[in-house]
């Protein structure tokens, strides 16, 4: 017989129900994979290609949606046992062997300070809740922190687990609301009730997506009208199914029709990949493009014989991937994430290597876990006995988890890894204090140090990276009879320009408004020296840089002595501590990998000097203070010089290293040139 299991990215199988299998929709879901995993991969022009799991969830939507109609009108009753069971069996197992492979792998390769922060979400994996826990700890999908997460990707399977959880219960209740479970009126009755499901979450998704971002992105309620597209696209395709035959006329659509809403559905999923990125509220609106256009696609495909989409995702190797996409879902993302730990700077090619392995893990996985246990005819007879080996594994996960976490602390206090973790958490005095409000509040919160009544006043400003420099500055100024005022607010630039702050998910109008608060606080002090910074990767144009730092310092210099302009610090492609600990950490021939070095500087970095010197030679009180040259000696950056680590992170310097090189600083001061 002709069937097929089809199954969205977590997967849609059932033993018992099945619906007639679509080349078009497991080659749909192989473009899914391929966009997800070409963004992952960092492949230049698929920075969108996250929208692949949009498209997923209009898959579950019209997969999950169709195999429950089909059985409800077929019995009249909805196996609640058997349904969950089966999802469990099909999804579970592959997911446990990715965790543990993970888990092990990561234990070898990474840091014990990193280990213990994924062991905590690893243990909530199988229980499929790691959404709720990423939306409520804050960890923004595009920032540098969830790109260390080992299990981020999971988010988007908890979603699906839980659309799985009520899907059947939501459906069932609309079977019993209608007459006696007539067709014709169950049929409507669906049709109304995902109607008033769609249109009610995507207004609450777009809602969130403004006053709540991590919420709009990871939270079920925020997605569940991308699953309710897919029914009606089911209803809409199978409408004479599930119609009465002597009162309703053949709804065939037009073939040309079908043909066209197939090449647009994908040139809507394209576009998405293309075009969107971190820097766009999402989902919001932006959420249509992807998701319209996998209904489309599944639309035209209703009748294969008009739907020239096939074309491109019929063909055997398409076939194939559809059907591995699930494991290569599951292994792709930690693979990325531990072999770049294992390589100071990655290029494309590893990437692509990277991607092949995880391949060949997905399809290993497939073959040796997913088809036996879902072919299994004991589990098959016998749905509780899945549900019971279900919760042994979960069990088993969760403890397994607090064992490893509970270890990665130990390891983590060992002396040779304790430095590293105290270099981390050595923060300028400042942030205890309150300076730092960032984007709560766009209040001015100054810390004052030294003389308050000293007729001599310095000011540092800037965000986070151009204040780092502030231990350096104090040890000089503090105690030379100088007042010492901070002024900062982490990822806030001082370009006179709106930004787009993806933590945020919208413009960082709070920047804006502390921003010219600060400006008038300053001129109102006319202090003797400024020093204002920023850091580089802020997405702006070289003319925004110039005008907006130049509208900015316009403002502060009439009311100012002189203005040091500090070049923003070069970056590290890796996070300096987290290597130096691996590399203590790992077995020699792995550790042995990496260097924890670079070379210095970029191309964004030397357009940034050329813009900053030419606002400088605008005004004849403003110069330039590279400090670069003490950072990054002979062009080259490390995470270490000699026995001080240089780096907290990824581009904030240490507090110690900073302290160590305070006389060079100054000397650096001294030589600063100003005027045109």
């Amino acid at each position: 017989m002709n069937t097929h299991n089809n199954t969205a990215v977590s997967g849609s199988f059932t033993d018992s129900v099945h619906l007639k299998f679509r080349p078009d929709i497991e080659g749909l879901r192989a473009l899914a994979i391929l966009v997800v995993i070409a963004c992952h991969a960092g492949i230049p022009w698929m920075q969108g290609g996250f929208v692949g799991v949009d498209v997923f969830f209009v898959l579950s939507g019209n997969l999950i949606s169709g195999l429950l109609i089909k059985e409800i009108s077929n019995s009249g009753k909805i196996n609640f046992i058997d349904f969950y069971a089966r999802r469990l069996k099909r999804l579970l197992p592959a997911l446990a062997v990715m965790t543990s492979g993970t888990a092990v792998l990561a234990s070898i390769i990474l840091a014990p300070m990193e280990q213990v922060t994924q062991a905590s979400t690893f243990k909530w994996v199988p229980y499929w809740i790691t959404n709720f826990i990423f939306s409520f700890s804050e960890l923004d999908y595009f920032s540098s922190a969830a790109e260390s997460n080992l299990f981020l990707h999971t988010w988007s399977l908890a979603i699906e687990e839980q659309f799985y959880l009520i899907w059947p219960v939501f459906i069932f209740g609309i079977f019993k609301s209608a007459q006696h479970g007539s067709r014709i009126s169950f049929t409507s009755h669906l049709n109304k009730y995902f109607s008033i499901i769609f249109v009610l979450f995507l207004f609450l998704s777009i809602l969130l997506s403004y006053i709540k971002p991590l919420w709009g992105f990871y939270l079920m309620p925020s997605r569940a009208w991308q699953f309710a597209l897919g029914a009606l696209t089911y209803i809409f395709t199978n409408r004479d199914q599930y119609s009465n035959a002597d009162s309703v006329e053949n709804h065939s659509p037009n073939r040309f029709l079908l043909f066209l809403s197939g090449w647009f559905g994908l040139a809507l999923i394209l576009v998405a990949t293309l075009l969107l990125g971190e820097r766009m509220v999402y989902p919001g609106f932006w959420a249509l493009l992807p998701s319209f256009g996998a209904a489309l696609i599944i639309f035209s495909g209703s009748l294969p014989s008009t739907n020239s989409i096939s074309i491109i995702l019929a063909p055997r190797p398409m076939q194939f991937i559809g059907k591995v996409s699930y494991a290569w879902y599951l292994w792709h993302w930690p693979v990325l994430v531990l072999g770049k730990a294992l390589i100071d700077s990655p290029g494309v090619i590893y990437q692509l290597l990277l991607v092949l392995i995880s391949l060949l893990f997905a399809t290993a996985t497939m073959f040796l876990i997913e088809a036996p246990v879902r072919q299994h005819r004991l589990l098959i007879r016998r749905p509780a006995l899945t549900l019971a080996f279900s919760l042994l594994i979960m069990t088993t996960v969760y403890w397994s988890g607090t064992l490893w976490q509970n270890k990665s602390l130990d390891w983590a206090n060992l002396p040779e890894q304790r430095i590293y973790s105290e270099v981390k958490s050595n923060l300028p005095v400042i942030y205890a204090m309150g300076c730092d409000d960032w984007y709560f509040s766009s209040v001015v919160r100054p810390c004052v140090f030294g003389d308050g009544e000293s007729e001599k006043t310095a000011v540092l400003l800037g965000d986070s990276v151009g204040v780092q420099w502030f231990s350096a500055l104090a040890t000089q100024l503090v105690g030379q009879g100088w007042r010492f005022i901070v002024l900062t607010k982490s990822s806030c630039p001082l370009v006179d320009e709106p930004w787009f702050y993806p933590r945020i998910g919208e413009e960082y109008t709070i920047c804006s408004d502390w921003r010219d608060s600060v400006i008038e606080f300053v001129t109102g002090i006319n202090p003797d020296v400024l020093f204002m910074g920023s850091a580089a990767e802020y997405g702006f144009s070289p003319s925004q840089w110039q005008n907006g730092t130049k509208r900015v310092v316009s403002q502060l210099s009439e009311n100012t002595g002189n203005i040091y302009i500090i070049s923003s610090s070069f970056r590290l492609p890796f996070d300096g501590p987290f290597c130096l600990a691996r590399k203590q950490w790992q077995p020699e021939f792995i550790s042995n990998l990496n260097t924890c070095e670079t070379s210095a500087g970029s191309p964004l970095d030397q357009t940034l000097a050329n813009d900053m010197a030419w606002v400088a030679s605008e005004f004849g009180n403003v110069g330039i203070l590279d400090l670069n040259p003490l950072i990054c000696p002979d062009n080259n950056c490390g995470a270490k010089i000699g026995d001080k680590i240089v780096y907290r992170d990824y581009q904030h310097l240490s507090r110690p290293f900073v302290i160590s090189i305070a006389p060079e600083i100054f000397s650096a001061i001294e030589n600063v040139q100003f005027g045109p």
